[in-house]
């Protein structure tokens, strides 16, 4: 059924596109009376009936099988209601119905031809034609994979563009081919002169139409591949960043069937660019041109052309097989090699920056050789400067294998199958909890009750434990510390969990893992707001207040600061107080307040608050947010550290964590006292004044 499918999705838009080049060339190439060019016109037109008739058959078959798809029968077994529910309750359906009226009017138009091209005139009539054929190619964006990708106008435009620039350029190639062999045949200089003249205007077209495909299959891929959709530096920097970004964005072409199929169609793609180029450069100049057999330049012109079509329809089959595929951005990812290229988690190694820069020395020396061999073979003596050329080409390339031999190595951390592989469990309080949870239970005995890698059972190991409190924790992908979960570490004796705990579960540690390490990150955070300078992502939490109001931390992002007071009581009363009498001058500030009691609390809740208090809900973010308490003179001795009788942070409007206070660490942090409001209202000001530096933070850890 799948292969059924594949070749009827291959002909269709073979076809469709076929008919949005025929329509268009006749256009661009304007009515002649030399008879070539009559018979070009009407064996082009002949052939397109054909190609509207395939159409309707292969219409007819795509349902049978979106049918039997859908509805989990055989072929065979199909009945009348499934059909009809699938046409009347799908846009599948509703579309198919359009295009096939679309496909079936073409028809009418293309049987009643003499009498329509006698009322509106060859131009006329060969434009409403183009146009019906660009509505029934284009129309298939409703179902696909851009009808079901965010943003959807984006991911819709570039396939419109996508079909569009495909149909001027592949789909004009066959009867630019009957063109070219008809003008070889001609001794008619009229028709020569009119093919030599659509050649050129087409050669223009599809320079344009390939330019199109590249920058719209660019962002259809970009948007099908799952790739970042915000800048994934944090506080590491542009480079860092950038490499990452480009990391994230290759992996899926490698580690998944969409990428592949995306790959081999890229790859298809530069021979036939290096045959259109044949064509443009070599065989149009020589065309009109005497010193030619013009027989010979158009029959060789015919060959290449050739070449290319055949070359593009598997270009078309790799595309048809694409439509079908599940796209990498809804399929996990599954890395078929041992390490991965990551500036981020190598840079501040030993001698990696002066390797990195050794690599790009020796790179630039052979660019500078390969330069030379080349201007020495444009000298006047061939023969010595064939030579030199050689001597220099091979320098050329021993010092590009010895740049790539020294720097890519410096670069590549272990990998493994699961490193990018994608998780449905969202970076939230209730999680981070959970995965505290786990690790208290299986994870203690090795690691430590703060997690150094100093448990009792450590110095019975073949290697020390991790230490998760060091930063190499952050530099490894979420999917290395699952696979890590799921299969163990057996030459360090770390054993698998995979069937102690479930999937999610060791998501939830991943999702600890990542929250206790930012903790320690987080000791460098003070009172006092760093300007130009978000980078700590907080866990989002999903909480009720007392009086039964229910949102999420995100809720608040694009709206407004939120500070977040977590408190016990009596201790805390006095600074709830003094919230309560400046939280008119908060909310002038569009800042709100969340309180959350922390879980030593006891007793009633506090005497009734201006500003929201959080019940339900509270207990999670409490137990997420205690991990980020950490500062530089008191980094804990266990994995939540020592509970605060209170804590505050700062959130700015886009979701970053900005401060902290702790009303014991004042001293200690020399930031400042949130007790003064001044100054705390001071900060707010600071990161209210500040534009968006990154985009919000992801919901999900990478």
């Amino acid at each position: 059924m799948e292969f059924v499918g594949v070749a009827l999705r291959w002909l269709q838009l073979g076809a469709g596109l076929g008919l949005i080049g025929s329509f268009f060339l006749l256009l661009l190439s304007g009515p002649n009376v030399a008879p070539a060019a009559v018979r070009w016109r009407d064996t082009v037109l002949a052939a397109t009936r054909w190609l509207a008739g395939l159409l309707l058959l292969v219409g007819l078959g795509l349902l049978m099988v979106q049918t039997a798809s859908v509805s989990g029968r055989a072929e065979s077994a199909l009945r009348w209601a499934d059909i009809s529910r699938l046409l009347e309750n799908s846009r599948f359906g509703i579309v198919w119905q359009a295009r096939q009226a679309i496909v079936l009017a073409l028809l009418i138009l293309l049987v009643a031809r003499n009498r329509l091209v006698a009322w509106s005139g060859e131009r006329g009539f060969d434009a409403l034609l183009f146009i019906l054929a660009v509505m029934h190619a284009t129309a298939a964006v409703l179902t696909g994979h851009g009808a079901a990708t965010e943003p959807i106008w984006l991911a819709g435009s570039g396939h419109l563009v996508h079909l569009l620039a495909a149909g001027l350029w592949a789909g004009g190639l066959p009867a630019l081919i009957l063109g070219l062999r008809l003008a070889a045949r001609s001794d008619d200089p009229a028709a020569r002169t009119h093919f030599a003249t659509a050649l050129r205007r087409f050669s223009v077209v599809a320079t344009a139409s390939v330019l199109l495909l590249v920058v719209s299959g660019s962002v259809i891929g970009y948007l099908q591949l799952g790739a970042p959709r915000q800048w994934p530096g944090g506080g590491d920097g542009l480079l860092a960043g950038l490499f990452t970004l480009l990391e994230r964005t290759a992996a899926p072409l490698i580690a998944s069937n969409y990428g592949l199929l995306v790959l081999a169609k890229i790859s298809l793609l530069v021979p036939v660019l290096l045959v259109a180029a044949r064509v443009r450069f070599v065989c149009m100049p020589r065309v009109g041109d005497i010193r030619f057999d013009q027989q010979a330049v158009f029959v060789d012109a015919v060959r290449l052309v050739r070449v290319e079509l055949t070359v593009v329809l598997l270009i078309l089959l790799a595309a048809a097989t694409i439509s079908g595929t599940l796209p990498a951005a809804h399929d996990q990812l599954v890395w078929p090699f041992s390490f991965r290229f990551s500036v981020a988690a190598t840079w501040g190694g030993a001698w990696v920056a002066w390797r990195v820069t050794g690599g790009v020395l020796l790179l630039i020396i052979s660019v500078v050789l390969g330069a030379a061999a080349r201007q020495h073979l444009r000298g006047i003596d061939a023969k010595a400067g064939a030579a030199q050329a050689r001597g220099l080409a091979a320098m050329a390339a021993v010092t590009l294998l010895g740049g790539i031999a020294l720097s890519l190595p410096a670069l590549t951390v272990d990998a493994y199958p699961d490193t990018y592989r994608r998780t449905d469990t969202a970076y939230a309080a209730v999680s981070v909890a959970r995965g505290a949870e786990l690790f208290d239970q299986h994870c203690i005995a090795c690691h430590g009750a703060g997690g150094k890698g100093d448990g009792p059972t450590a110095a019975r190991l073949p290697k020390p434990p991790a230490n998760l409190t060091e930063p190499h924790t952050a530099l490894h992908t979420a999917g290395d510390l699952f696979w890590w979960l799921t299969h163990g570490k057996p030459a360090g004796g770390m054993p698998g969990f995979e069937s102690q705990m479930s999937v999610e579960e060791r998501w939830d540690m991943v999702n600890f893992l990542r929250a206790f390490s930012s903790g320690f990150q987080a000791r460098i955070l003070t009172p006092a707001v760093v300007p130009g300078r978000p980078w700590l992502a907080p866990p989002d939490f999903d909480f009720t207040t007392t009086v039964g109001t229910s949102a999420a931390l995100k809720d608040y992002r694009e709206r407004q600061a939120v500070l977040l007071v977590f408190y016990t009581l009596p201790m805390s009363q006095a600074r709830l107080d003094q919230l309560t009498r400046s939280y008119a001058a908060l909310r002038a500030r569009n800042t709100e307040v969340l309180a959350l009691p922390l879980p030593d609390t006891r007793g009633p809740p506090p005497d009734a608050l201006p500003y929201p208090q959080v019940s339900d809900g509270a207990h999670g973010a409490a137990m997420a947010y205690l991990l980020l308490r950490r500062t530089l003179a008191d980094p804990g001795r266990s994995v939540l550290g020592e509970p605060p009788p209170h804590l505050e942070f700062l959130i700015d409007r886009f979701g970053y964590a900005r401060a902290r206070w702790l009303p014991a660490d004042t001293v200690n942090t020399h930031g400042g006292d949130w007790r003064d409001m001044g100054f705390l209202l001071r900060q707010i000001d600071l990161i209210n004044a500040e534009p968006r530096l990154l985009p919000s933070p992801d919901d999900h850890v990478h």
